[in-house]
């Protein structure tokens, strides 16, 4: 179990913010605060993922998103022209494992060696990832901000659970109008309280969706894949970026239903409803809504090219097939613990449905690997009406 001893600190951090601030503050501040803050946010404890960690990414669980990746960039480096000089880049790599992982897998394909480069915004989560690439013999150049990497000319980005970890704002629909919420401070504990009217451009939900809303209808959107997706945008002169997250369209992300939207929290592998309470000791999160993030990177030139589940990506995988198929042959324990966990990559009841890959491209023509081409299901993600 991952504990972070600097917590009580940083309630005190964050209880003196909301009184300068006049007692209320958004909730992408608090969420900020609690993910990230200097030596006391969650992500600078010393155990977050794995098993004696909170929560388990789909790294964790054998090759498979390795093999996945590996394949979807030998085909980005081949639609790139087979540059001898290129960049890999991975965002928010956890421990670096991953990144390790995919790099082993390349080495053994007939592509150049790329330059490498980690972004990670955490100092303390940096240091961990360099002793792993250290042992691994893996020179990786790490940086905190995609600003800091300048322009790529040939660039294959991939990331895996990253954009589900931006600080998102919350809403909730209240008399047919949305109100923002935040947090106040009462009684030594964090509260939410409701703010003040959000501007209706703030928020490109389709009306036909917020006229289904039931009142007191819950949810939040994600202001910082905007910028996040403008970064990349400035850093990548050509190239693709790869990104597998949990999420959903539109049309299913602000169901009525929904009536509470997705915001969790994950401590010790459960799941904490109330993402107020103790910050810092725990993981905050929220599905990403996939339909703004391909209009908001399409109007930057990040041109939406594949969308598809976890599950359908990864079974198409030639790399994944050709595993799974030398694991059944073997028969043996160790075979039998591997399938185990393709089964929860790739299989609607675990994370295969779940979680979506999602490929955009960036000045460069269009094109969808050919072994995912029948799977494609960007039309998902079109532009529901009256939304520009």
């Amino acid at each position: 179990m991952s504990v972070n001893h600097n917590a009580s600190d940083l309630e005190a951090i964050i209880a003196q913010r909301i009184a300068d601030a006049g007692g209320w503050i958004p909730f992408d501040q608090f969420m900020g605060a609690a993910l990230y803050e200097p030596k006391s946010g969650y992500y600078e404890s010393a155990a977050v993922f794995g098993k004696d960690g909170d929560f388990i990414t789909g790294g964790g669980l054998g090759p498979w998103l390795a093999l996945g990746y590996a394949d979807l960039i030998e085909w980005g480096w081949n639609q790139l022209g087979s540059p001898a000089d290129w960049t890999l880049v991975e965002q928010g790599g956890g421990s670096g494992a991953l990144l390790v992982d995919v790099v082993t897998l390349l080495q053994k394909k007939e592509i150049a060696d790329p330059k490498i480069i980690m972004i990670e915004t955490s100092s303390q989560m940096r240091e961990r990832q360099q002793t792993h690439f250290m042992a691994h013999h893996l020179d990786v150049l790490s940086m905190p901000n995609l600003t800091d990497v300048g322009e790529l000319e040939n660039c294959l980005m991939f990331c895996n659970e990253l954009p589900d970890a931006f600080p998102v704002k919350s809403f909730v629909w209240r008399d047919k109008t949305l109100i923002e919420r935040g947090v106040a401070h009462s009684q030594n504990h964090f509260i939410w309280q409701d703010g003040l009217p959000i501007r209706d451009e703030s928020i490109e939900v389709d009306d036909h969706l917020k006229s289904a809303w039931p009142d007191r209808y819950i949810s939040e959107w994600n202001p910082n894949l905007a910028t996040w997706q403008a970064d990349v945008a400035n850093m990548m002169t050509r190239g693709f970026l790869f990104c597998v997250d949990y999420g959903y369209s539109q049309q299913e992300y602000y169901r009525p239903q929904r009536v509470e939207g997705t915001l969790l929290g994950h401590r010790s592998h459960q799941v904490v409803e109330n993402v107020l309470d103790r910050p810092g000791s725990c993981d905050i999160t929220a599905h990403i809504d996939f339909t703004a993030l391909r209009r908001i990177g399409e109007r930057l030139g990040l041109r939406s090219e594949c969308f598809m589940t976890q599950g359908a990506w990864l079974a198409q995988s030639p790399s994944v097939q050709k595993h799974i198929e030398s694991l059944a042959a073997s028969g043996n324990v160790e075979s039998v613990q591997q399938l185990a966990h393709a089964k929860r990559m790739l299989l609607p009841f675990g994370m295969g449905e779940t979680f979506k890959l999602l490929v955009e491209g960036f000045n460069i023509g269009h094109t969808v690997p050919g072994y995912l081409n029948q799977f494609n299901r960007l039309k998902d993600l079109v532009q529901t009406k009256g939304v520009a």
